[in-house]
């Protein structure tokens, strides 16, 4: 319903409508942890919850020259997992994905340098998201993947100085949640933010927040007056 009368008020403001970058692509997923095994196994236990989300840039070229093995994009821009049972919150910078849509399996892998984030008291060096289908039924093409995949088996490995942790997972997407402070807005921003979007304002009040927006923000719209 606020979209809808946002819509109406941001036309008298003149807002003009705003493209979301077509190149870069947000997934997300939830789940719980099966098992563990490697350095710092004991970390983990059998139905932990799991959030894995990824940033990558779809527009990136394959740097792979060999058809046949694959495709290697330097287009992850981030990589974010946590476990909040074994105190995991890992994220990394830009890193690599690399996919494999072969006959009797698909492969896709995600991994970076970490750029936050320990295990048991010792730093995360690397971390990598594998999702691995022996069917070949995950992947429709050895392209980047900008969807959700559903493999038969997906684990993270965790990098730190005493070794690898493989922590094996089962994964459904999963819809993040949007608001001013997910959408980076602080202070000010963040403030006139919820007044528009999030306070359940309309009619003279909510034109009046729109344009206090207005008056310090045009021509850039508040999150939930934007189509992307």
């Amino acid at each position: 319903m606020i979209r809808s009368v946002l819509f109406l008020a941001i036309a008298a403001f003149g807002f003009g409508a705003m493209d979301a970058s077509a190149a870069e692509v947000k997934v997300a997923y939830k789940g719980i942890v099966t098992q563990a095994n490697g350095a710092q196994a004991s970390s983990f236990a059998p139905g932990q919850t799991i959030t894995l989300h990824y940033v990558v840039e779809s527009t990136t070229p394959d740097n792979n020259p060999d058809p046949s093995k694959g495709v290697f994009f330097n287009g992850l821009r981030q990589l974010s997992i946590s476990i909040p049972a074994a105190g995991i919150d890992v994220t990394t910078g830009i890193g690599t994905v690399q996919t494999f849509n072969n006959v009797g399996s698909d492969q896709a892998f995600f991994y970076g340098t970490a750029t936050t984030g320990g295990l048991a008291g010792l730093p995360v060096a690397h971390t990598e998201v594998d999702f691995v289908d022996d069917q070949s039924v995950m992947l429709g093409s050895d392209a980047i993947p900008t969807t959700h995949l559903t493999a038969a088996e997906s684990f993270v490995s965790f990098g730190t100085s005493v070794g690898y942790t493989y922590v094996h997972f089962l994964a459904e997407p999963e819809e993040p949640v949007t608001s001013c402070a997910s959408k980076g807005y602080t202070a000010t921003k963040l403030y006139y933010c919820t007044k528009v979007c999030e306070s359940g304002y309309s009619g003279a009040l909510l034109e009046m927040w729109l344009r206090r927006w207005n008056d310090r923000y045009r021509p850039e719209l508040p999150y939930c007056a934007r189509n992307d």
